[in-house]
């Protein structure tokens, strides 16, 4: 399959390639146990892996020529770069000739792990950090050959790195043990659904890495993941890299839904957040640069930007946290292309529109192609907002908070008229016994950034994403 300039050469750091395999036990008695890379690179994981089997066999006294034999059948690499293999394989020489081991027949394969016919390779040790591609950044080919041949691939915005996993465990002997380093949102991303249902049987242990910075320059929060055909135990180990905590899981408590998984135990309190307090995504327009303007200029009616000038009547404050946090001097602005009348939102046709805010409307007609391209409601019309489910719910005093929250929750204010573009807002229920003001307490409480740090997924050392649901399954004393 060919492939982009993506996340599929990130070389993982010798050092945590020293913990993965002293925490698979890949330490003594290995000549004779077939080791598994199936995406190498330049070999960072296979070197430490030949040092410390070389190292093993000299132990146990065997000559350098049977070490040599033994190399070429106990130790399999995968890489498709060919400049990469070539390197792997220089490096892997290099250690052998520096123990005076020569003409080692390295079973590096310049194959797809994923696409091609592994036969009977069966592996006692598999330790890898697979690549990390989002659906996003997949070819067409790659999506489509995922899906057909991955159960974990089937469904929604799957990564890369999942059908390695179910690729691996599938090339695991019946008491062979796995090792990944892998992103840390398998464990709460919607789409990771099946993957998590197929891993939870023979998980071992999880170690969260997601308070340190493991690739230098590359903002990503990573787990290791431990795997071994045929356990049966109802324990799965949690521990936290950074704090040294350990706490065992009920696997039967992760399979309870499949939904996100939780490795920390979490505050109850007694009256949840949704019982008072509406949380919806903000307005979804799928073309902020359409939409969203920044006036250099304004008089009686309109709004001028770079050329352009635009009704006053059609539009509204637009908010989102960035714009509150900042403070610009110029206050930006959304073009609101619906009617309203108290809280309901009815529809222009466009004859309509055109006649009652022509310059708006020919504003718009320069993003009309982007507009019409858009993955839009079915009934949305071009010059519309992509998502229309949020409008009805906008006209009430509301907070807005962002998706990732970072080392704390802020919240700001925004009024009855003003449109959130990003992030979450929150209104209050009718007859709620807590009003906005409680709100804002209750989100910007330690408990509830303590709460974020468990149920969120991390994006950095010190960033999680909360979803729509988290915020409202929150409790609070």
């Amino acid at each position: 399959m060919a492939k982009k300039n993506r996340n599929d050469q990130i070389s993982t750091p010798y050092e945590y390639v020293e913990e993965m395999l002293d925490r698979i036990g890949y330490v003594k008695n290995l000549v004779g146990k077939t080791i598994l890379e199936n995406s190498c690179g330049q070999g960072n994981i296979l070197v430490p892996i030949v040092n410390r089997y070389i190292k093993d066999a000299k132990i146990q006294g065997l000559s350098n020529e049977h070490i040599a034999e033994r190399l070429s059948q106990d130790i399999i690499g995968f890489e498709i770069n060919q400049g990469q293999r070539e390197k792997c394989i220089e490096s892997l020489d290099r250690i052998c000739s520096s123990s005076g081991i020569e003409n080692v027949r390295w079973n590096i394969l310049d194959q797809d792990f994923l696409t091609c016919n592994i036969g009977e390779i069966k592996a006692s040790f598999i330790v890898g950090n697979p690549p990390y591609i989002t659906y996003h950044d997949m070819t067409e080919e790659e999506r489509q050959y995922l899906k057909e041949h991955y159960e974990v691939c089937k469904k929604g915005r799957f990564d890369y790195c999942y059908a390695f996993i179910e690729a691996s465990i599938k090339a695991l002997k019946s008491d062979g043990k796995m090792i990944y380093l892998i992103p840390f949102s398998i464990f709460r991303n919607r789409y990771a659904k099946e993957l998590r249902k197929f891993i939870v049987d023979g998980m071992t242990g999880v170690v969260d890495l997601s308070g340190e910075k493991v690739f230098p320059g590359i903002t990503c929060s990573v787990a290791f993941l431990l795997y071994e055909s045929g356990k049966n135990s109802d324990k799965i180990l949690y521990e936290e890299s950074e704090s040294g905590i350990q706490r065992m899981i009920q696997r039967s408590h992760l399979c309870e839904d499949n939904k996100k998984w939780i490795f920390q135990k979490v505050a109850d309190g007694e009256e949840q957040f949704d019982n008072y307090f509406d949380v919806y995504n903000s307005v979804a327009t799928l073309l902020n640069e359409a939409f969203l303007i920044k006036p250099t200029e304004e008089d009686e009616h309109f709004f001028y930007i770079e050329g352009w000038k635009v009704e006053k009547g059609i539009c509204l404050k637009a908010i989102s946290t960035k714009s509150e946090k900042k403070k610009r001097a110029e206050q930006p602005y959304i073009i609101f292309p619906y009617k309203r009348e108290g809280q309901e939102i009815s529809n222009y046709n466009e004859n309509e529109f055109k006649r009652l805010y022509p310059h708006a409307y020919q504003y718009l007609i320069q993003f009309e192609e982007k507009l019409k391209d858009r993955k839009s409601d079915k009934n949305a019309q071009w010059f519309e907002y992509g998502r229309s489910q949020a409008l009805r719910e906008l006209w009430r005093e509301k907070l807005v908070l962002p998706m990732v929250i970072t080392k704390q929750v802020r919240v700001y204010w925004g009024d009855e008229s003003a449109v959130p573009y990003a992030g979450y807002f929150i209104t209050q229920k009718k007859d709620s016994a807590y009003t906005l003001e409680d709100a804002v307490r209750i989100l910007q409480s330690m408990e509830f950034y303590q709460y974020v740090k468990m149920v969120g997924t991390p994006t950095t050392e010190t960033s999680y994403r909360v979803s729509v649901n988290d915020i409202k399954q929150y409790r609070f004393k």
